[in-house]
């Protein structure tokens, strides 16, 4: 209905049709319970997914935010929690891949490790990490507060399996997104011919460019980048 109100309006002043957009979730659960894909194709111009949120403290353990393929620790249905399989299983039921909208996440969750020592993906969690100067979030840091955690002294590791970052100090660990991981899902997508990308929430990109040395917007510019996308 609101698609045939717009469509109205648009024989009416004669200007382009307003865009029907839905921001949907991939966590497979939910997919099967609350969407009919193929409708919702139908109906919507794009379907932005949110490929974010698919590890965090509340699981007891570490886990990347947002990566683009599964860690090969993982079993059962954890294994559906990543990008790929996310993107490929709203294909797979009907959506039209042109429009479907892969979501990039300008933050990463953070945790309190159990023990110090262990440092890697899985490793046994107790909370979420200390809020963030800016955000004020328990569990969760803005890509800018986590470029001032690095710069503190954190080890940066490349999660080579799942072509994300996450880094560690102390007891305080935090799975994220930077440009280089930016960079090789942007590639993917376009590789896959899927529709675009949407970045979630752009204030938590380093927008002064006063934290990370990138730059203004350094993970929103690396998108546009590879997308070629140019402001208007």
């Amino acid at each position: 209905e609101i698609r045939k109100a717009f469509e109205k309006e648009v024989s009416k002043n004669k200007k382009p049709r307003l865009l029907v957009t839905a921001s949907v979730a991939g966590v497979i659960s939910t997919i099967k319970s609350g969407y009919e894909i193929p409708q919702l194709s139908q109906s919507l111009d794009y379907i932005q997914l949110m490929t974010y949120d698919l590890h965090g403290s509340w699981e007891g353990y570490t886990g990347e935010n947002s990566p683009l393929y599964k860690s090969p620790t993982e079993t059962g249905i954890k294994t559906f929690y990543n990008i790929k399989y996310i993107m490929e299983n709203w294909k797979n039921k009907g959506a039209a891949p042109e429009k479907l909208i892969v979501g990039f996440p300008a933050y990463g969750h953070t945790f309190i490790l159990s023990d110090s020592s262990k440092t890697g993906i899985g490793a046994p969690s107790n909370r979420g990490g200390h809020p963030g100067p800016y955000t004020k979030k328990t569990g969760l840091w803005a890509y800018h507060e986590i470029c001032t955690f690095l710069k503190n002294g954190a080890t940066q590791v490349w999660n080579a399996a799942q072509q994300v970052p996450y880094a560690y100090r102390g007891n305080e660990w935090v799975g994220y997104d930077n440009i280089k991981s930016f960079h090789i899902k942007a590639q993917w997508l376009k590789k896959s011919s899927f529709g675009g990308a949407m970045i979630w929430p752009i204030d938590m990109d380093d927008f002064t460019g006063s934290f990370c040395d990138q730059g203004t917007f350094p993970l929103t510019s690396a998108l546009k980048k590879v997308l070629q996308v140019h402001s208007a």
